[in-house]
């Protein structure tokens, strides 16, 4: 029999919480990080912590159980064990609505290894999970209790005479047994269980359950402002039968006693003994509101009245113990509103009164412009309700006033004590004067102000700052320009604003993050803001023509703006090209790639005279000394998410880079977590958003583990000033749309890629000069798969390769590459895309490499696809759950007679070389239903024969007439010389840095 042993440790339950949630962090760092650095081929990769799945697990029912005990959801009690001792304990309260859908969703996902272990519990989950639990929530409790010392209050009693204070015993003290003689131990346990039943009883036993709802007064128009209401002034306390299963289903209590018979239907939900019922429950909540007694007195019991003050006291401190109790309570709608009580409002105004009357302009001078959130800005606090700011008349009325509730603006509003005095104080402290920019809208959001109590009621501001936070009135936030001469093509209406947006920021020194969906062109507004900044820089130097000069001379060069750095994948480094080329002509491009790129002095030389300096990720870390040493104007980050990881060496070596102004593009600003969100805004504004320590605590942790909903609004209003997202389904942005937009994606082969890409052509070429006729023509078509098989990906030659999982690689493909990252920002989006290729084993490889990317089912329908399977196919594509966004087709099997208006998005991974049969395959998705803009992504694959076939296509000369019939027939007819121009690649197409 084989043995084997593991080195082990082990830990209380007391230690459990902050191994696990260190163990969690380490982990999850480690992995982040292993992957990036794989990612990137470094040669010392260290020692990494990668967590079980298990781990993890009992990570997160830690974190439920911390929270439950943070939100004082806990209750002691006593545990009676067959042949043990009786002892006390502390339980975490699982019996509400919304911990047991909690409870449910993490017995569902536990993994199998926990129900694995031969033990008492048999593989039973909910018993390993309550175990886990109970055993957790009780040393969390008694280690808190010790380290308070609360068991020194039990020094002067006998816990021999009194079973409460033998079980207080068993409570306080690290020894949970109670010390109590059997009889007494057996009357407690009575008493005990007894007080936890009545807890549990929350008249689950049918559909219906207790409401009450608390109603304002009748007349309340003529109460004073800013005064309590007369002493004659009633609220009502309404009583109700809630449906649990529809909880805005209520049936009044005059209603439930005129019912006639012993059940009864309301809106098709039967009801049992309604007003049996209705009585039972208001016993209950007597026990907890005493003046619910008053109303029992009556047969027909229906409501009772409460003056301002009772009613004050119930929604305060009745109501959320009527809530944990299971009963159903309806306040005000005012009611938990910040607009509610009493609050602060921070107005904010231009330092220099010339910018508060700029009209959207911003500001006017260099040196204002680049300070950014350094700008300093007046600043005055005032206070407020809601969004209505009072006068110091209208605060004294207010804090000489007795009232809890007072009507202010025609509204009731909860004016608290503590209030009062806090609002004296910070106005004491904080007379307003100058701030800077960064520091006054943490302070509005409630970041900066250290332990102040007061409400944050919101931001008000004047001129520049109004439009930079959206305030201004009348306006869209900032002025509109016009696109720049200079720009060669049309900007559509939301893409203007997009310029117009990213102009503005650019004035006021804020660095911008633009994350339009995938297709609404991210490219081209940031393109056509280099030809703006240009073109105002020479309109600004221009000199005007001397009187005796019929013309004016030639405007000088943009020499005033430094050159912009961008950054960018390295599978988009094509595409920036010839956008630019077709775009913005006249900017000068720089593209810092290859094997032959400049260095030292020539970089330094070349770079000052672009306007744009082309570069990826990894050389803008492995180059970095050449790099830093440009005086850039702008840096930035295309596809910014791939700065995800701050710690990454990339990451690192882009934040340093040292320019005025920065923006970063994404699609996906947000995809798993918050610290993503981050990284991407501390790029655009360093420090902003407090140290990636800093913002985890203050929203990481709340958000993500507790879904604090106040943090996740402070977050939003941080962060909204600073992106603009439109999304393909904005109604706005959908009637700028035309139905279809198609664009070209221009990939590069790896170096694996262009030797074999190589080894084809100079055979072929070898072989044609020594034959002719049919054999010359089949030698060239074979010749002509092989190349597209190279472009799509190297496994395709080599049987031996297929299946194995070097096949499946996508970094041996530059087209792979690609796909990969665009897909992403499809699935990210919720959206779905129809992947069309030639090749049935590259139509396989796509599969395994899309569902190993995004652990999803991925669809593939070919010639060889059943019947039957291929409708179970489309049917499952087209529902709305969204298990299936990829569906990848051959091009012959799946390019007609298929309906599949799902997807928005279609890729034509390699070219058929005849427009009409890819637009038939375009149109499975371009049809009659089709309800979204269709996307449409053709790959190409830059110095190749793809580029030059699709030149020739596009360019509609002679030759391309004869291929938009024939598909590729014609390249045989070729001479050898032609074939070698066509085929032969030019050194722009290797992609490896």
């Amino acid at each position: 029999m084989l043995s084997a042993t593991v080195p082990a440790l082990s830990f209380g339950a007391g230690e459990v919480p902050a191994l696990l949630t260190a163990l969690e962090e380490i982990g999850d760092w480690s992995e982040r990080r292993l992957l990036d650095e794989m990612a990137g081929h470094e040669d010392d990769i260290a020692c990494h912590i990668l967590l079980a799945d298990s781990v993890r697990y009992l990570a997160g029912a830690t974190r439920m159980v911390q929270s439950l005990l943070a939100a004082e959801r806990f209750v002691p009690t006593v545990v009676q064990d067959r042949d043990l001792p009786l002892r006390a304990a502390w339980e975490p309260w699982l019996s509400d609505d919304s911990v047991s859908e909690q409870i449910a969703f993490l017995l569902g996902a536990m993994p199998p290894a926990l129900r694995a272990t031969e033990d008492e519990y048999r593989h039973d989950g909910a018993a390993i999970l309550e175990s886990f639990m109970l055993t957790l929530a009780d040393a969390l409790c008694r280690r808190v209790l010790h380290a308070e010392k609360m068991h020194e209050a039990l020094e002067d009693w006998d816990d021999r005479d009194d079973p409460h204070v033998a079980w207080l015993t068993g409570l306080l003290f690290d020894e949970p047994r109670v010390p109590a003689e059997a009889m007494r131990q057996a009357s407690l346990v009575r008493g005990v269980r007894r007080w936890i039943g009545g807890l549990e009883d929350r008249g689950q036993g049918g559909a219906w359950r207790l409401a009450m709802r608390i109603n304002e007064p009748f007349a309340i128009g003529d109460l004073p402002e800013f005064g309590p209401p007369d002493s004659d002034v009633v609220w009502t306390l309404s009583f109700h039968l809630q449906s649990l299963e529809n909880d805005r289903l209520l049936l009044d209590a005059e209603d439930v006693w005129a019912l006639r018979g012993s059940s009864a239907s309301v809106d098709g939900q039967a009801i049992e003994a309604p007003q049996e019922l209705l009585l039972a429950e208001l016993g209950r909540a007597s026990r907890i509101y005493k003046p619910i007694e008053a109303a029992l007195e009556d047969t027909s019991p229906v409501e009772i009245e409460l003056n301002t003050a009772k009613a004050y006291d119930f929604l305060r401190e009745v109501r959320p113990i009527l809530m944990e109790q299971g009963f159903g309570v309806v306040a005000p709608e005012w009611w938990d509103s910040p607009s509610a009580r009493l609050g602060a409002r921070l107005m904010l105004s231009p330092r220099d009164a010339r910018l508060a009357e700029s009209g959207g302009t911003g500001p006017n001078s260099v040196s204002e412009s680049r300070m950014g959130l350094q700008a300093l800005v007046s600043y005055q606090w005032r206070l407020a309700v809601g969004d209505v700011p009072l006068t110091l008349s209208e605060f004294e009325k207010l804090a000489a006033q007795r009232s809890p509730l007072v009507r202010v603006d025609g509204r009731w509003v909860e004016i608290r004590p503590e209030d009062i005095e806090h609002a004296i104080n910070f106005l004491r402290e904080h007379p307003g004067g100058e701030i800077r920019m960064g520091e006054a809208l943490r302070m509005a959001y409630g970041l900066d102000m250290g332990e102040f109590k007061l409400p944050i009621a919101g931001i008000d501001a004047s001129g520049w700052v109004a439009e930079f936070l959206g305030q201004e009135p009348g306006q869209s936030s900032f002025n509109l320009v016009e696109a720049p001469q200079g720009f060669h093509g049309e900007l559509r209406p939301y893409q203007r604003k997009g310029l117009s947006w990213l102009v503005f920021l650019d004035r006021i020194g804020l660095g911008p993050c633009l994350a339009d969906d995938m297709g609404l062109g991210k490219t081209i507004q940031l393109l056509a803001l280099l030809v703006h900044e240009r073109e105002q820089d020479i309109a600004a130097n221009a000199q005007p023509a001397p009187p005796e000069t019929p013309e004016p001379p030639e405007l000088p060069g943009a020499h005033n703006i430094d050159p912009t750095l961008i950054v960018v994948p390295m599978s988009v480094v094509g595409n920036w090209m010839r956008e630019a080329k077709r775009f913005a002509p006249s900017l000068r491009v720089m593209v810092h790639h290859g094997v032959e790129r400049a260095t030292g002095e020539e970089f330094f030389r070349k770079a000052a005279q672009a306007d744009l300096v082309i570069t990826t990720y990894a050389l803008a870390h492995r180059d970095h000394e050449t790099i830093e040493c440009v005086r850039w104007g702008r840096v930035v980050l295309d596809e910014a998410q791939n700065i995800k990881n701050p710690s990454a060496k990339q990451s690192q070596a882009v934040r340093s880079l040292d320019a005025p102004r920065r923006v970063a593009l994404t699609g996906t600003p947000l995809e798993n977590r918050l610290s993503e969100l981050w990284s991407i805004i501390d790029f655009c504004n360093p420090g902003f958003l407090g140290s990636a320590g800093e913002f985890r605590r203050t929203f990481g942790i709340p958000i993500e583990r507790y879904r604090d909903k106040q943090r996740a609004n402070q977050l939003r209003s941080l962060v909204r000033p600073f992106i603009l997202r439109r999304l393909k389904t904005d109604p706005l942005v959908i009637s700028d749309l035309p139905e279809k937009l198609e664009t070209k994606e221009y990939c590069r082969l790896t170096s694996e890629q262009a030797d074999l890409y190589e080894s084809c052509v100079r055979t072929m070429l070898g072989e044609v000069e020594r034959t002719e006729g049919i054999r010359r023509r089949g030698i060239v078509l074979t010749a002509l798969i092989r190349l597209k098989q190279v472009c799509n990906h190297p496994s395709l030659l080599d049987k031996e390769d297929t299946g194995t999982p070097s096949s499946m690689l996508p970094t041996r493909s530059g087209k792979c590459i690609r796909l990969l990252e665009m897909l992403e920002e499809v699935v990210a989006s919720d959206e779905r895309a129809l992947v069309f290729t030639q090749f049935r084993q590259m139509g396989h490889l796509l599969a395994s490499m899309i569902r190993h990317a995004f652990d999803r089912d991925v669809l593939f329908l070919h010639g060889g696809t059943p019947q039957g399977q291929r409708e179970a196919m489309i049917d499952r594509f087209q529902k709305s759950d969204g298990t299936c966004p990829i569906f990848i087709l051959s091009l012959k099997a799946g390019g007609v007679g298929l309906n599949l208006t799902a997807a928005s998005h279609v890729f034509h991974f390699d070219r058929w070389w005849n427009p009409a049969v890819e637009n038939q395959a375009t149109d499975r998705a371009f049809r009659i239903g089709q309800k979204r803009t269709v996307n449409v992504h053709k790959f190409v694959v830059t110095g190749t024969l793809e580029e030059r076939i699709d030149q020739m296509i596009e360019s509609k000369i002679a030759l391309a007439e004869d291929v938009i019939g024939s598909g590729e027939d014609w390249l045989t007819e070729l001479s050898t010389q032609q074939l070698r121009d066509i085929l032969q690649l030019r050194p722009d197409a290797i992609g490896d840095e």
